[in-house]
């Protein structure tokens, strides 16, 4: 039985002075691009008219070949009466959509029984510029919420991403 119990102590105690002991800092990770980029509100006014709709294209050095092609781009719409909603947005028939290129976005409004829309007039838009590191450090982050996309922003500058 003192043998039983002496074998049963010291394969304890190796066992629980191994799980202290700490390896060697492994290397620094290779740097990314964890930047989210939440831009400024922009007000549209000028439309085009093409054929059955209104369109009205932007220039964005922040879309880059990565967020293109690995990244995410979220553009929200302001209504005074409930605040920002991300697009695609249908109000009745009119519909707001927007694509987005290395460079480039496009808003493009339109009425889904194929009938020219009333002049957008005056709209306050914001995007969201999430490249693909980002998102991929956020899984569980629904970017097409406003309020939960700011929210990840605010935290990554806590965090001290940049």
């Amino acid at each position: 039985m003192k043998k039983i119990m002496l074998v049963l102590f010291a394969g304890v105690s190796l066992f629980a002075t191994s799980c202290t002991k700490t390896g060697p800092v492994g290397p620094q990770g290779p740097t990314g691009n964890a930047n989210v980029i939440g831009e400024n509100p922009f007000t549209v006014s000028s439309w085009t008219l093409s054929g059955n709709s209104y369109s009205a294209t932007f220039s964005d050095p922040n879309l880059t070949n990565d967020v293109y092609n690995f990244g995410s781009f979220e553009l929200y719409k302001l209504y005074s009466s409930i605040g920002w909603t991300n697009l695609p947005d249908v109000n009745g028939v009119t519909t707001t959509v927007f694509n987005f290129r290395p460079g480039y976005f496009d808003i493009y409004v339109y009425n889904t029984d194929g009938t020219t829309p009333a002049y957008p007039g005056t709209v306050t838009f914001r995007a969201v510029v999430i490249p693909s590191s980002y998102r991929h450090a956020n899984p569980n982050t629904n970017w097409k919420n406003y309020s939960e996309a700011m929210k990840a922003i605010q935290s990554s500058k806590a965090a001290g991403l940049k």
